[in-house]
């Protein structure tokens, strides 16, 4: 017996085909709207990840800068107290004095600026090293190359001309002045008539004790380091020479 085929009405047929088309559609709008989502939210994860990378490159253009900077300013500091150093070196010396031959204008372990292109006059103070002892020496400058001096009733004359000495001290005992220098002369203290050239007679202020050219003889010019501008330590008794 055969069986008779089930008809499905019209009507039903164009339903289940628009039903099945608005569910491709709706699918397809759903499919689009999540393509959509998908794309934007694509686009604004590089666009975070572009603005993370901008300011990523910003900090790390100012921790550069900045390292520069420091880099510059530490090789500036670095050159310039190389200069000060050099300069000072070429021009400059801080000697401490030892011993009293030139108080009471300096005493022991008095510090003192010295020019080392000082120009050289009569009563200078000059600082320099002392040949046969190779000490360094601070004393006052009294006969010039080429001069002729002497000491009598303890004043200085030089080429027969008498030269005050107003930085001594005057000294008196019970009302009696003191000779503060013993009289010599030049060819007694030195075997020498004169001053020979590139050479300086000097002497301590100190001048009953101080050791100088009566006992070492002449400096000459190529022992001399430079010329005493002043005392700067102890500081209550800083003083220009």
């Amino acid at each position: 017996m055969s069986k008779k085929k089930k008809l499905v009405p019209k009507g039903n047929v164009r339903r289940s085909k628009k039903s099945r088309q608005s569910a491709k559609k709706a699918t397809a709008k759903r499919d689009s709207g999540n393509l959509r989502q998908k794309k934007k939210a694509s686009a604004n994860t590089r666009k975070r990840k572009l603005v993370q990378r901008k300011r990523k490159t910003k900090k790390n253009r100012k921790r550069k800068t900045r390292r520069t900077t420091v880099m510059e300013i530490l090789l500036a500091l670095g050159i310039s107290l190389l200069l000060f150093f050099a300069v000072f070196q070429l021009l400059l010396s801080l000697p401490k004095v030892e011993g009293y031959s030139m108080t009471p204008t300096t005493n022991d372990q008095d510090r003192l600026l010295v020019y080392k292109w000082g120009t050289i006059r009569r009563f200078s103070l000059i600082y320099f090293q002392e040949a046969s002892s190779e000490e360094n020496l601070v004393r006052r400058v009294i006969g010039l190359p080429g001069e002729e001096l002497y000491y009598k009733n303890g004043s200085l004359f030089v080429n027969g001309n008498e030269i005050p000495e107003r930085f001594l001290s005057t000294g008196s005992i019970d009302g009696v002045d003191e000779l503060l220098t013993e009289d010599f002369t030049l060819n007694e203290a030195t075997g020498s008539n004169r001053v020979p050239e590139d050479c300086y007679f000097v002497m301590g202020d100190n001048r009953s004790y101080a050791t100088d050219s009566r006992y070492f003889g002449f400096v000459k010019k190529k022992e001399i380091i430079g010329v005493v501008k002043a005392r700067i330590f102890p500081i209550h008794a800083m003083r220009q020479f």
